[in-house]
C-alpha cells in the first residue's frame, strides 16, 4: 500500500462532517473494510493481499472521516514485522504532521477568542506591561509576558508585530534587551541600568542600544555609576550620556546605596533635552546650564541625610524661572540656603510666576530661608508640604516658614480648616489644614543647638505667631493636640487665647485632644475665653460655634461647662452638640445620676463618644 500526495477536495460517498473539506490522500488500492481484525491477526498476508489488489483496483481516496477513525487504517507495518521503508512512507507521514499542524491553527481560529481582532488583542498584551512597569523592580527588562507568543500562532504572530510590547531594556538581561531592540522597531524606549548588573553584560547593551539614542524615552541610571568612589562616569555609560536624546522624556537617577557623597549633575546628553518632562536625582543637584528645563513638569532632588544637598536659593529660583510648566517641586534632605544677594542693587524684587505648579515639598530648610523663597513665588493652585526649623526673631515673633505678608494667590489663604498637634517629646508641631482648594501641611521643628528652649515652654507664642500669621478669617474648623508628654506647657493664657480665637470669626467646630499623665491641658483658658464679651461690641468671641469635642483634657469642671453653655445661649449662640471623654465618667452606671441632664438643659446635645481627631489626608510624594 502506498500512501500518496495530500490535499483538500469535496467530500465523497461519505456524508461531510461539520462542513468541512475532507482531506484526502491518493492510494493504490483501497483501505480494506475489513477494519484492524484483518491486519492484527496476519499482517504478512494483508501485505501481500493489499499488494496484489493494488495491480487490480484503481486509486482511493482516504478521507478526514478515515482518519478520525484509526480503527479502519490498514497501513503497511500496521501492528506488523519491520520492513523497509521504500516507498517514502516516513517523509509522507511527516508531511501529515505539518498537514495536522495546519489543521490545529484552523482548529484554534474557531475558538471565541479568536474573534477578537488583532488590534483588540495587541492592546490586551500591552495590560500585561503595565502591570510589569516598575523600572526600579530587578524584573525589569526581563519580558515576563513572553509567553503570550508560545500560546498558538495567531498569538505570536501578532505579539511580535507589536512593538510596544518590547520597548523595555534592562542591562541585567542581555539577550531580552537585543530581541527588544530588534522587535521594537521604532517605538519609544526605556532603558534601566541596573546597579547589580555583570559590566560585560551592562557594556553589551548599551553599545547595542546606543545608535537608538533618538527613540529613548525613559533612563534610569544608579547614581553611583555617574559619579563613581573618584567622581568619575562609568566608562561605559560615557558614550551614553553624551548622546543626543531628542525625545527623552525621563532621567531618574536613582538611590542604590547609602553611603558616598552628593555631587553635582554633569552635562548629559549635550545639555539639550527639549522634551524632558521628569528630572529625578539621587545624591545630586540640578545645574541650569547642564539640562533643557524648558518642558519640564517634575523636579525631585534627594540627598543624604548626613549629607544633605545644599542649594543656593539664587540657584533655585534660576532653575524654576526655566521652568515655566513645571508642576511638582519635590525636594528630600536638601537645604536651601542664602549665601547671595537674590537680587542686585537697584534691581526690582523678583517674583517668578508658576501657574501650574500644583505641589511642592521643602524638607530640612531654616524658616526664614523658606519664608523669603516663598515671598518670590506665586503659586495660586500649589498643594505645599514644608519641614522647616523654627526661628525665633528679635521682636520674640517665632517664623516656621510663612511669609508674614501673603499675597492674594499665596497657598496659605483661604484657610477653611487647621490642626495644630505639639509633638513635645520630639521637640516640634505639626501644622495641617485645609484650604477652599488644596490641603497644606508644615512640620516645624526646634534645633536642638538653637537657644529658643523646649516645646512646652514657647508653645502659646508659637500658637499666636501663628494665627498671626496664616489667613483665618475663613476658618470653620479648628483642631488643638498634645501627644504623650510629661511636663505641662506653659503659657496659654487666657489673653493669648482671646488674640488667637479672635482671628477665627468664623468658626464653627473646635476640637481639644490632649495624651498626657499630667493635669495640664488647654480646656479652662479656652473656655474661659470663649466666655468673655469684647470690651467694645459686648459679643462673644466665635459667635457661630456649635460644636466642642474634648479628649482626656482634666482642665475644666461641669460648673464651667454649664455656665459657658449658658452663657452662650443667652447671647444668642447656643453650642448644638457637647461631646466629652473623661475617665470618672467610666465607672458610672447610670448615667441620670450625672450632671449630664443638666447640661442637656443648655445643650442640644451632649455624649460621651467624641469621634477621633479628623484628619486632613495629605497623599506622600512617589519616587
Amino acid at each position: 500500500m502506498i500512501l500518496g500526495s495530500l490535499r483538500l477536495q469535496p467530500w465523497g460517498p461519505e456524508p461531510p462532517s461539520h462542513g468541512v473539506k475532507a482531506l484526502t490522500f491518493d492510494l493504490p488500492s483501497p483501505i480494506s473494510q475489513r477494519g484492524m481484525a484483518s491486519a492484527t491477526a496476519t499482517p504478512q498476508a494483508s501485505v501481500v493481499e493489499s499488494t496484489q489488489m493494488a495491480d487490480s483496483q484503481e486509486n482511493s481516496r482516504l478521507t478526514l472521516a478515515h482518519l478520525l477513525h484509526p480503527e479502519h487504517w490498514e497501513l503497511p507495518e500496521w501492528n506488523g514485522p519491520h520492513l523497509d521503508d521504500v516507498e517514502g512512507l516516513i517523509d509522507k507521514v511527516d508531511g501529515l504532521d505539518h498537514s495536522i499542524a495546519l489543521l490545529r491553527r484552523y482548529r484554534n481560529t474557531l475558538r471565541p477568542i479568536h474573534r477578537l481582532s488583532p488590534d483588540v488583542l495587541a492592546l490586551i498584551f500591552l495590560q500585561l506591561v503595565d502591570g510589569q512597569d516598575d523600572p526600579l523592580s530587578s524584573r525589569f527588562g526581563s519580558v515576563p509576558w513572553a509567553y503570550v507568543a508560545h500560546v498558538c500562532y495567531r498569538w505570536r504572530v501578532i505579539a511580535l508585530a507589536c512593538a510596544g510590547l518590547w520597548t523595555q531594556i534592562g542591562t541585567m538581561y542581555p539577550a531580552a534587551a537585543l530581541a527588544c531592540l530588534e522587535r521594537s522597531v521604532d517605538a519609544p524606549l526605556s532603558l534601566v541600568v541596573h546597579a547589580v548588573a555583570d559590566a560585560d553584560n551592562s557594556t553589551q547593551v548599551i553599545n547595542r542600544v546606543r545608535p537608538h539614542m533618538h527613540r529613548m524615552r525613559h533612563l534610569y541610571i544608579p547614581w553611583t555609576h555617574i559619579h563613581d568612589d573618584d567622581g568619575n562616569i562609568a566608562p561605559f555609560l560615557t558614550s551614553l550620556l553624551e548622546a543626543p536624546a531628542p525625545q527623552l522624556e525621563t532621567f531618574h537617577v536613582f538611590h542604590v546605596r547609602a553611603d558616598g557623597q552628593c555631587f553635582t549633575l554633569p552635562t548629559v546628553f549635550g545639555g539639550n533635552t527639549p522634551r524632558l518632562r521628569i528630572l529625578k536625582m539621587s545624591y545630586c543637584s540640578p545645574r541650569i546650564d547642564r539640562i533643557t528645563f524648558g518642558n519640564l513638569r517634575h523636579l525631585y532632588i534627594r540627598g543624604r541625610k548626613r549629607d544633605p544637598i545644599s542649594l543656593e536659593v539664587s540657584q533655585l529660583l534660576e532653575i524654576l524661572e526655566a521652568c515655566p510648566k513645571l508642576e511638582v517641586l519635590v525636594t528630600v534632605k536638601a537645604r536651601f540656603v542664602q549665601n547671595q544677594p537674590l537680587e542686585q542693587e537697584g534691581e526690582p524684587f523678583r517674583q517668578i510666576r508658576l501657574d501650574n505648579l500644583r505641589r511642592m515639598d521643602i524638607s530640612r530648610c531654616a524658616a526664614s530661608v523658606v519664608s523669603n523663597l516663598l515671598r518670590r513665588l506665586v503659586v495660586p493652585n500649589c498643594q505645599l508640604s514644608m519641614d522647616v526649623w523654627i526661628e525665633r526673631r528679635s521682636d520674640f515673633k517665632f517664623q516656621f516658614g510663612v511669609p508674614d505678608e501673603l499675597c492674594d494667590e499665596h497657598p496659605l489663604r483661604d484657610i477653611r480648616k487647621l490642626q495644630v498637634e505639639y509633638r513635645s517629646s520630639a521637640g516640634g508641631v505639626l501644622i495641617q489644614g485645609m484650604t477652599s482648594i488644596h490641603p497644606f501641611l508644615i512640620i516645624a521643628k526646634i534645633d536642638p543647638g538653637s537657644d529658643i528652649g523646649d516645646m512646652p515652654t514657647v508653645s502659646g507664642p508659637i500658637l499666636l505667631s501663628l494665627v498671626k500669621t496664616l489667613d483665618l478669617t475663613l476658618l470653620t474648623e479648628f483642631t488643638i493636640t498634645e501627644t504623650s508628654f510629661y511636663h505641662p506647657h506653659v503659657g496659654f493664657s487666657k489673653d493669648l487665647w482671646i488674640q488667637a480665637l479672635s482671628r477665627m470669626p468664623l468658626l464653627r467646630a473646635l476640637h481639644i485632644r490632649l495624651q498626657s499623665i499630667s493635669e495640664s491641658g488647654f480646656c479652662r483658658v479656652i473656655l474661659s475665653a470663649l466666655s468673655t464679651t469684647d470690651e467694645i461690641t459686648g459679643r462673644l468671641l466665635c459667635p457661630n460655634l456649635e460644636t466642642i469635642t474634648l479628649r482626656d483634657d482634666r482642665t475644666w469642671s461641669s460648673l464651667q461647662w454649664y455656665k459657658f453653655a449658658k452663657t452662650r445661649k443667652a447671647q444668642g449662640h447656643p453650642l448644638k452638640r457637647l461631646s466629652l471623654c473623661l475617665p470618672h465618667y467610666e465607672n458610672v452606671e447610670d448615667m441620670a445620676e450625672t450632671d449630664l441632664a443638666e447640661l442637656r438643659e443648655v445643650v442640644e446635645a451632649v455624649d460621651l463618644d467624641p469621634p477621633m481627631s479628623p484628619r486632613i489626608e495629605f497623599s506622600a510624594a512617589v519616587w
